[in-house]
């Protein structure tokens, strides 16, 4: 505090202000100011423009941050919002996919329920490897779900329940290369054969054709009703290409599945099959060909 005492500066600055203050209450209500009143009084006034522009820039650099930081946390809150319309839109999307999906299938049902008694389930866990080809429902015991029950969709055959517990349940798919189904051609009803998985979701084979079958591309391929698993007549595929094995006696054909297995999310398991007379077998046939409103998109 001493120091500044002691400063030159210090006391030049103070007597300029006092001189500064004693002229400008000097000229206070005089109609006429000396010269140098008038050089003091522009110098003050100067200096307080001065003053007064830096004071509003200040002021104008205070109002412009807190405009900025105003706006930034209007884009924050634009950007949260944006972000909540895209997840709801999406979940509307995802609602009605379901929608469509639950009324074929409820229309599937409903076609088909002098056949048979279903119990929908919903697909809640897939097999984790290539070899073999399981999902899991989420239906059981509880549900009048056992062991042995044929799995289908609108789209054709699924497969065949393994292992029930009293919520949920196995399902080997019809591409496990354990799966062997007896079946036929619809369209010839006398080439009879034997389809087996390949481990593969787009692919089916189907073995123990005779040499002399009529079967060729294109043609429908149905279970032949012979095992004890499955009822006649569920669509399994489409015959893709025919060749002949090496010993010559027996044809082989890769069968297209009817089914995406890739896309299944709910499912009906028969747990019913109520009729088997000859025109059952016919009507069945016929209602389990795909139609436009049961193909998948």
């Amino acid at each position: 505090m001493l120091r500044i005492f002691r400063n030159k500066s210090f006391w030049v600055i103070l007597v300029l202000v006092i001189v500064l203050l004693t002229v400008m209450k000097m000229s206070v209500g005089r109609q006429e100011t000396t010269g140098i009143e008038r050089v003091i009084n522009n110098t003050f006034a100067s200096l307080q423009a001065g003053l007064d522009s830096t004071r509003q820039s200040v002021s104008s650099v205070g109002i412009a941050l807190a405009d900025k930081k105003k706006l930034l946390e209007q884009v924050e809150e634009l950007k949260a919002e944006n972000n909540q319309l895209h997840l709801e839109n999406q979940q509307l999307r995802e609602y009605k996919a379901e929608a469509i999906r639950l009324q074929k299938l409820c229309n599937f049902s409903d076609q088909m329920a002098d056949a048979y008694t279903f119990e929908a389930a919903r697909v809640i866990g897939r097999s984790p490897n290539n070899w073999s080809k399981f999902i899991v429902l989420d239906k059981g015991s509880n549900h009048g779900i056992e062991a042995g029950m044929t799995v289908i969709c609108p789209q054709g055959l699924v497969g065949r329940v393994i292992t029930v517990n009293h919520n949920n349940c196995r399902v080997w798919l019809l591409t496990d290369r354990e799966m062997a189904v007896g079946v036929i051609l619809q369209e010839t009803r006398q080439t009879r054969g034997i389809v087996e998985g390949t481990s593969e979701s787009d692919k089916l084979r189907m073995i123990n054709i005779p040499y002399y079958s009529k079967i060729k591309k294109g043609q429908r391929v149905i279970t032949s009703g012979l095992s004890e698993h499955y009822p006649k007549g569920l669509l399994l595929g489409r015959v893709k290409s025919v060749q002949r094995e090496k010993n010559g006696l027996l044809l082989s054909a890769v069968v297209e599945p009817a089914v995406d297995f890739d896309k299944l999310e709910e499912v009906l398991v028969i747990v019913e099959v109520k009729s088997k007379t000859p025109e059952f077998e016919e009507e069945r046939e016929t209602l389990m060909q795909p139609s436009p409103d049961n193909r998948e998109e």
